[in-house]
């Protein structure tokens, strides 16, 4: 996909070029092509396809999609200094985005080419001698991961690139590719055709993963946890509930002692899998929110968002945010985004967070709300609140509306910044509402209908040049 590109920039990481994290995974047009890597570099032994799938690993940039999830949505206010030459994502924010955007063909491009790098060992993968029963273990253990993140690759692409947000089952999707050809040119399969495709993926994920003490390898919770995302996102509210239980497993929620501490990356607390950031990484998640080397904040959080929170009481407002005067004093605005700050010597470096236990109880909350089973949604969303807001006290739902939107509003408090907001709204067709505060002088436009152009991102228009068979929505997108 994005066949220019791809062939010039991809690559699997090799024995003879790969150093855990090291730019030669990161800087991609850096490394020779994959159509000249010699596949007996990577194949001859278990110890240099696991330095393959690191290199998928360390490739592998979500970024751009928590970017989107955020900036899109109500989650943000736009830097004050965010403009000009030193600006970004500005009009992702205004809804003004065009199909050539960087932000809109970054995720595109990312993960198509994480996907190439997957197919790529994969092809090989057979060709690996072993030796013992231990060694057909680690081997079935690396193709369980690679298939758990094609798959999870592709769910990124459907949710910002498919046709529909709610899901419908005969419209278009992205394509699911799954040979290593950069020459071939796919067309959009159905919804359900595209998603027959990644259970498929999944499915022998499951029987080939198992536990793994290391929380930046996709093991068997992790693809639980991939599985309850997708069923939510279909509205399989059964398999919703039973793959995040699965994913729950032997995970706990952060006690409030602990939960700060996630952020620093000092606790692996409640994470089922989470993507290393290193000072080699040469995306950071902070980079989205903050440019730390001329110090420009690009986006703030928005009061809607500050506001939800009982601040003196809720462990998540001072993990999330924090007051910076001296940006005051500078013309900004002071809440930062502070999930991402990093540390001295390493700005806005920290684990990119993929599953939490907490999503999965959010998950499963809402799946059981669907499913008319109000008591034990309620136990799961008053399990979440004792967890982060001290003297809490529960509450009891009879009705079945008001506590799909408290869920939805714990949803909006637990998880901004982490690539989740706009696309709760677009899979459940509700409007992106930003209250004025959240607007920029000049700016008017506080709502965006799931029926207007701009609440939909476009196929990137180098995709759309290069495949004649990737055709835009009705649209035009």
């Amino acid at each position: 996909m994005t066949y220019s590109i791809i062939k010039k920039a991809v690559t699997i990481c090799t024995a003879a070029t790969f150093t855990l994290y090291s730019t030669s995974c990161n800087k991609m047009l850096d490394v020779k092509p994959t159509d000249q890597v010699d596949g007996n570099e990577i194949f001859n032994s278990l110890t240099t396809v696991n330095r393959a799938v690191l290199g998928v690993y360390a490739g592998w940039q979500p970024e751009s999609t928590l970017r989107i999830g955020s900036v899109m949505a109500d989650e943000c206010r736009i830097g004050l200094k965010n403009a000009g030459v030193n600006g970004s994502a500005q009009n992702l924010f205004r809804w003004s985005f065009a199909g050539g955007d960087t932000e809109i063909a970054a995720p595109w491009t990312n993960a198509y080419q994480v996907i190439n790098r997957v197919n790529r060992v994969l092809e090989g993968l057979d060709k690996v001698p072993v030796h013992n029963d231990t060694e057909k273990q680690q081997q079935q253990q690396l193709r369980g991961e690679l298939l758990a993140i094609r798959a999870f690759e592709h769910f990124e692409l459907y949710r910002n690139f498919s046709y529909a947000g709610v899901y419908q089952a005969d419209a278009p999707a992205v394509p699911y590719v799954t040979s290593p050809d950069i020459d071939n040119k796919p067309a959009r399969p159905t919804a359900a055709e595209f998603f027959q495709q990644l259970h498929k993926d999944l499915d022998a994920a499951t029987t080939l993963t198992g536990d793994s003490e290391d929380v930046t390898r996709m093991g068997i919770q992790a693809v639980y946890a991939l599985q309850a995302r997708v069923a939510l996102y279909t509205g399989n509210w059964t398999a919703a509930a039973e793959n995040a239980t699965k994913a729950i497993g032997k995970f706990h929620l952060a006690s409030r002692a602990e939960f700060p501490a996630i952020w620093t990356d000092a606790s692996n607390a409640e994470i089922i899998f989470k993507l290393k950031r290193t000072n080699l990484s040469e995306l950071r998640p902070g980079d989205i929110w903050k440019n730390a080397g001329i110090g420009i904040v690009y986006f703030a959080p928005s009061t809607k968002l500050l506001q939800a929170y009982d601040e003196e009481n809720d462990i998540r407002y001072n993990s999330y945010f924090d007051n910076d005067a001296a940006l005051a004093a500078d013309g900004q605005l002071a809440d930062v985004v502070k999930k991402y700050a990093g540390a001295e010597g390493a700005e806005n470096r920290n684990d990119v967070k993929v599953f939490r236990v907490s999503e999965m109880y959010l998950i499963r909350a809402e799946a059981y709300q669907h499913l008319s089973r109000l008591a034990e949604a309620t136990e799961d969303l008053n399990t979440l609140r004792l967890a982060r807001i001290k003297g809490y006290e529960t509450q009891t739902y009879t009705d079945s509306k008001k506590l799909l939107n408290d869920i939805l509003v714990e949803r909006f408090r637990e998880l901004p910044f982490e690539g989740h907001r706009y696309y709760d709204l677009k899979r459940l067709g509700l409007p992106i509402q930003r209250d004025e505060a959240d607007l920029q002088s000049g700016d008017t436009q506080t709502d965006l209908l799931p029926s207007a152009l701009y609440y939909y991102l476009p196929i990137p228009q180098s995709e759309v040049l290069s495949n004649p068979n990737i055709k835009p929505n009705n649209k035009g997108w």
